[in-house]
């Protein structure tokens, strides 16, 4: 729960900030004009409406904020009685914003951080880290790369505590309050900040059983005469870009089968399938075993990066950097590529939560 002292500094800059020109019915229900200045109690209660809003249950609200989903729904019923207005609509099946909800979220959320922003300020003077630390990781690179190194972490830090979800959709990191997200190639313009953890190098690769069988490509243009398994998060054909030396070529992929889970990929390859494209984290093992082979070794597929991503603020919370600078030093080789990537354009507008 946040300090009394920060929660009014945390209201005195959404205040000075929210100088825009809507009419004097939605100011008041921003803020109430007849409610007194927030306690605590009215700051947790923006906390569940959030919670709910985001979710769109008030079962996963409940459990993320360690309530029972009938607490949960009084704290709710007294935020839209001490307001005198409904912020969401209720059905056996789902929970939605009323128009005045949707308003009073970006509000909330703007509130919220402003004050887990006024703590992170405090908190930097402190000399240990402490408090809840929400991280977004994918969820093969988390399985493989992160979940081994948290142990370490959580010694090294007693005082904080972990809420990570491992997923390959899209997260918004403001709407869904993370502190941390890892992600992978390139990066979405919106409101974060965005640095490079480590290289994600890919790999051409079949079974020794499908090379055997349908015989092993000697170039580029080769592929086009084989089955070829193709990874897809969003379902559409990208053609392999390779790479040698100077030398650039593309070749369109047909795949014979499409998938949007890298694990099921390596299965699908290992199964004598066809020849696959993945990053070494996901298959660097079957290689040294000799489950893989590497096809085509002269050529390459453009190197892309692993990146950990947190949103702006003028207070970069303790918790946050000491996770970011653990990642980076455990991560690896952070070394530039033949070809750097390009800078992530960072927006102050908050990104929308599509994929």
């Amino acid at each position: 729960m946040v300090r009394s002292s920060s929660l009014e500094l945390a209201l005195k800059l959404a205040r000075r900030g929210s100088g825009d020109n809507r009419d004097e019915t939605h100011q008041n229900v921003a803020y109430g004009a007849a409610m007194p200045l927030l306690d605590t109690d009215r700051l947790g209660g923006m906390r569940a409406f959030v919670s709910v809003a985001t979710r769109h249950s008030f079962v996963a609200a409940a459990d993320e904020l360690g309530l029972s989903a009938s607490a949960l729904s009084r704290r709710i019923a007294q935020l839209e009685r001490a307001l005198g207005c409904r912020l969401l609509q209720r059905t056996t099946r789902c929970v939605a914003l009323t128009e005045v909800g949707a308003l009073y979220l970006e509000r909330c959320l703007d509130v919220l951080a402003r004050a887990d922003e006024a703590d992170a300020a405090v908190s930097a003077f402190s000399s240990q880290p402490r408090g809840l630390l929400r991280v977004a990781l994918p969820n093969l690179y988390g399985q493989l790369r992160v979940a081994p190194l948290l142990p370490e972490f959580m010694r090294r830090y007693p005082l904080l505590r972990l809420e990570v979800t491992m997923e390959d959709r899209y997260t918004d990191l403001v709407e869904q309050r993370i502190d941390v997200g890892v992600r992978i190639g390139d990066l979405r313009s919106g409101d974060y900040v965005a640095r490079r953890l480590a290289l994600n190098r890919r790999r051409l690769c079949a079974s020794p059983d499908y090379l055997q069988r349908k015989g092993t490509p000697r170039t580029p243009a080769d592929l086009r005469g084989h089955a070829c398994l193709q990874f897809a998060p969003q379902m559409k054909e990208v053609p392999w870009v390779l790479l040698r030396g100077g030398r650039r070529t593309q070749v369109p992929v047909e795949p014979w089968l499409r998938v949007d889970n890298a694990e099921a990929l390596r299965q699908a390859a290992l199964g004598g399938c066809g020849i696959t494209l993945l990053a070494d984290f996901v298959m660097g093992a079957d290689l040294e075993a000799g489950r893989l082979v590497e096809v085509l070794p002269a050529w390459r597929a453009a190197d892309s990066w692993v990146w950990a991503v947190y949103p702006h603020a003028r207070f970069l919370p303790m918790k946050t950097r000491v996770f970011v600078d653990f990642l980076s030093e455990r991560l690896g080789d952070v070394t530039s590529p033949s070809s750097s990537p390009p800078r992530p354009r960072t927006s102050r507008r908050r990104a929308a939560a599509t994929r």
